[in-house]
This record gives C-alpha cells, structure tokens and sequence, in this order.
C-alpha cells in the first residue's frame, strides 16, 4: 500500500484513540497541518525500513526529528512554540502514549502488504460546531479566553495537558489563549463562552475564580519535574564517563550491588544505568 494513505490509517486510528481518551483536539488527515503529515509520513518510512523496529526505537526515532527541527518539551502541544508534551523519553511517557506507538507499528505493518487498488477512502464528515453560550462576566483578563464545559458528566478533570484544572457542569474559566485552544478542539467538551459585562453592582462582588492558581501550580510542578529529569540525565552522564572501579563503587553506594569488575566496562555502565532507571538516585 502506498506510505501516504498508511501514514492517513494510522493518524485517523491515532485520532479516533485520542477521542476515545478525551482528546478531540487531533484534527482530520485532511485538515492536519504538513508538519503533522511529514511526521506520521517519518514513522512509517521508519517502521517500512526496519520491520523489527520496537515502539520504544519508533519513539526515539520520532523524538529525534523533533529535537532537530528545533521542538522542546512543553506542557501542552504548541505548534508555534514548538513545544510538545512528549519530548521526553520514551520511559517517561504515560501509557496512553505508549499505546498510541505500539497502534502504529501494528497499523503499518498490517496494511503494507495491502493492494492499493483494494482500498477505499472516504473524505471525513464535518462536525457542526454547537451554539455559544452566553454568560455574563465582570471582566476578562487579557490573552485569555472564556471556555465553558459542556461535557455530559457532571464533572471533568484535565489528565491530558498537565494543567491540573477541573469542570463542573456549565462552569466557564478564563484560560489562557494556549491553554484555551487545546481545551475548545474538545468540541464535545467545550465551548468558547459569548460573555457580557455584568452590571457595575454584580461586579463588586465576583466568584472567586482559582483557574491562575491552579496553573500556576501546574506549571511549577512541571518545572520540578523537568529539573529532576535534568539532574538525572546529569548522572547518567557522569556513569558514562566512570571506570570500572567508579562504577563498582557507585552501584555499591546507592544499591548495596556488587559488580563484577572482570565485565567490560560498557556491561557495568549499562548495569549501573538499569539501577538508575529501575530505583532512581538519592536525591535527585
């Protein structure tokens, strides 16, 4: 089958788990920017190439491309920023998106044996989006947006972009413009709310509102989390530098293991390496 509409397959199947999770934000192959397209078009050029490729390899493979084109890590996807939340290693990502790699690998390997005149696309239905309510504010900060849940549970509860927010029903938060646009492709979710100026009496008295709180406790957490990956990857740097008897010291030190010093160097670091990785380091 043609890489094109292998690489179309596996971002419609990417996009239908994404809903499945709560995330309607990936748009259709049609409307997906070439960015996004050249992407999916990478894997399978990668998984077509090298057939025993693991979802773990296809990852790094994957992360190594954005890294070259300039992305970093970011709280949510920001295609103008070049941020991503999955530039981090493949251990340190959840296992939604681990199973978004291991969908993939199993798309493009059952269609590339698949006669392209046997296959069949059909062009996406459009989605009419719902009407807007209208609520009525004291004020809007600047470089936000009124985004309203509209969701069917009574409550909902960010697990996608790391923010830490929370819905009730009909409830509006003034998120930041970012934020906002990764939370209004929830079209099933979310609404962007028509607002007007409550009467000057009204607004002497507004609800309290912790949405700012709660993403800056989020995005703190966040940075806490970046510098532990940082004073990780510092010490795995420092194990690739050790000798074997560094190395035999240091797996003594922090996990009371005994290496064996008649392994080549290369085997103890890669020993020392799965400590680290299995039991972490003391106070990093």
């Amino acid at each position: 089958m043609d890489r094109t509409v292998i690489a179309r397959v596996a971002h419609e199947i990417n996009r239908a788990y994404c809903a499945s999770l709560g995330d309607a934000s990936q748009p259709a192959w049609e409307d997906a920017p070439e960015w996004q397209k050249a992407s999916a078009l990478v894997g399978v050029d990668m998984h077509l190439a090298k057939p025993d490729a693991t979802p773990e390899q296809s990852h790094e493979s994957w992360l190594a491309q954005k890294l070259a084109e300039g992305w970093v890590y970011g709280l949510v996807k920001d295609a103008e920023k070049k941020e991503h939340p999955c530039c981090v290693p493949y251990a340190e990502l959840p296992a939604e998106q681990k199973a978004k790699d291991y969908l993939f690998r199993g798309v493009v390997h059952a269609l590339k044996a698949i006669e392209p005149e046997k296959v069949v696309v059909e062009a996406p239905v459009p989605l009419t989006p719902p009407p807007t309510a209208v609520i009525a504010v004291s004020a809007i900060p600047a470089g936000h947006v009124p985004v309203q849940y509209i969701g069917r549970r009574p409550d909902w509860s960010d697990h996608l972009y790391g923010t830490g927010l929370y819905f009730v029903a009909d409830q509006v938060r003034n998120l930041p413009e970012p934020v906002a646009r990764q939370f209004l492709r929830h079209s099933d979710l979310f609404i962007e709310a028509k607002v007007e100026i409550a009467p000057e009496e009204a607004a002497q008295a507004p609800a309290q509102d912790d949405t700012a709180q709660i993403l800056e406790n989020a995005a703190t957490q966040q940075d806490q989390q970046r510098d532990e990956r940082s004073a990780l990857q510092d010490v795995l740097d420092q194990v690739n530098l050790m000798d074997k008897d560094a190395l035999k010291s240091f797996a003594f030190s922090n996990y009371k293991q005994n290496l064996d010093k008649r392994a080549a160097v290369n085997d103890l670091r890669d020993q020392v390496r799965q400590l680290i990785n299995q039991f972490g380091v003391a106070g990093v």
